[in-house]
Formats: structure tokens, C-alpha cells, sequence
């Protein structure tokens, strides 16, 4: 019973930060022990004279560093969604231990805000449609951002092929009228940049396909016009 009484520390001050929004310093007998956000602090009854054991203090300390990760994670998928691998790989740079960063990882994912399935959908909607990127990029990008195999190739299987025809259209028309010279040397040109961009050997052959037809009746137009009758 000594040796428990021993090992109690009092609360003799509970101090609120006057920059750290929400957080309080808590001192254990006259001394600064910690600091915990207001949640911590409710959630312990952390309050002047309470008594603390070493288990107790170790479990706030466990409870304040989780409130810490989460918070900090909810900012940072708050300025745009991220993928599971992505957080993790963050809050790690931010100092955070790995069960740390599971638990964080585990919760939000059951309040719905950590989806890799709903991510990768996304992702591939954004880059195919508004940004005009063929399947091989965008694929090569999900896997850069962890998203497990099976999922990266279900979303490849959304992607309807007409849009991303109609994206690589549009950008082979602007690089087609940016270059010069005979068909064959813009076909060539226009060809390596949507194989850069992404698009797959299928997509580029048929839209350089279109590209070659529409530059032939130009051209027959032009010739057909310069006769003088």
C-alpha cells in the first residue's frame, strides 16, 4: 500500500497554453509532466488534485499521441484525399510510430474518410477525364501511391474508352497543328507524346488514324483550290 502511495503523483496545476489552441500543461507534484489536448484532458479527468499512477500517465500519454496523429491526418486528407499507403507514409514523417499510425489508419477508414477503393476511382476519373492522361500513366500512378493491385486494376476497368479517346483526341489535335513538317514526321512526333501522356498503343494508332485522314482531305482541299480553271 506504501509502496502505491509512492508512486502517485498529484495534479497540482493544470495550465491552458496560451498559443496552443485547445491544450493544457499539466503539472504532477509542482512539476511540468505533459501536455494533452482539451479531449484528453475531459476524457482523464485531468483536474487539480487528482492523484495519477504510472499506468494512468502511460495511458494518456498513449491517448494524447493517437489525438495527435488523428488530428493531424484529418488535416491533411481535409486538403485532398489521400490513399492509405500516402498517410501512412506522412504521418510517418511527421514522427509518428507505426501503431500509432495504424490506429489512426483503422479509424478512418470505419468513419468512411480512408477508402483506397473510392480513391483510386476517383483518382483515375480525374486524371482521364480533366487531365487528360491515358490507363498506363494513371496506373503507374496508383501503384506509386501503394494502392494494392486488385483495386488499381478495377479501376482500370471503369474507365470508359470513349472518354479517354476523346481526351487524347484533343491533346494530339493541339500537338498535330504544333508541329511542322511532313505527315509522316508529325505522325511520329504526335505518337510519342500521347505514348508519353500514357495512352495505350491502341488508343494512339486510332486516333492518329483520324489525325492522318482529316490532314489528307486538307490537303486535297488546298491542292483542289490552288487550280485556276
Amino acid at each position: 500500500m506504501n509502496n502505491e502511495k509512492q508512486e502517485m503523483s498529484i495534479i497540482t496545476l493544470v495550465e491552458k497554453q496560451k498559443r496552443g489552441k485547445h491544450r493544457y500543461n499539466i503539472f504532477l507534484n509542482e512539476e511540468y509532466a505533459f501536455s494533452v489536448h482539451e479531449d484528453i484532458l475531459i476524457k482523464h479527468r485531468l483536474i487539480k488534485g487528482e492523484y495519477v499512477n504510472p499506468q494512468e500517465i502511460e495511458s494518456i500519454t498513449l491517448d494524447e499521441e493517437q489525438n495527435s496523429a488523428y488530428i493531424k491526418a484529418v488535416r491533411i486528407i481535409g486538403r485532398r484525399t489521400h490513399s492509405t499507403s500516402e498517410l501512412k507514409r506522412k504521418l510517418k514523417e511527421q514522427g509518428y510510430e507505426l501503431p500509432i499510425i495504424e490506429w489512426v489508419c483503422e479509424r478512418l477508414a470505419q468513419q468512411k474518410y480512408l477508402n483506397d477503393e473510392e480513391f483510386a476511382k476517383m483518382w483515375t476519373d480525374n486524371r482521364i477525364i480533366s487531365q487528360r492522361k491515358g490507363r498506363n500513366l494513371v496506373r503507374q500512378e496508383l501503384q506509386q501511391k501503394g494502392i494494392d493491385k486488385e483495386l488499381v486494376k478495377n479501376a482500370m476497368e471503369t474507365i470508359n474508352p470513349e472518354d479517354e479517346y476523346t481526351g487524347a483526341m484533343k491533346l494530339a489535335q493541339t500537338k498535330w497543328k504544333q508541329t511542322s513538317g511532313k505527315t509522316f514526321e508529325r505522325k511520329r512526333k504526335t505518337a510519342a507524346f500521347l505514348m508519353r501522356r500514357g495512352y495505350t498503343g491502341v488508343v494512339v494508332s486510332k486516333v492518329l488514324g483520324q489525325l492522318s485522314s482529316e490532314s489528307s482531305e486538307e490537303e486535297f482541299e488546298i491542292s483542289d483550290d490552288s487550280f485556276d480553271y
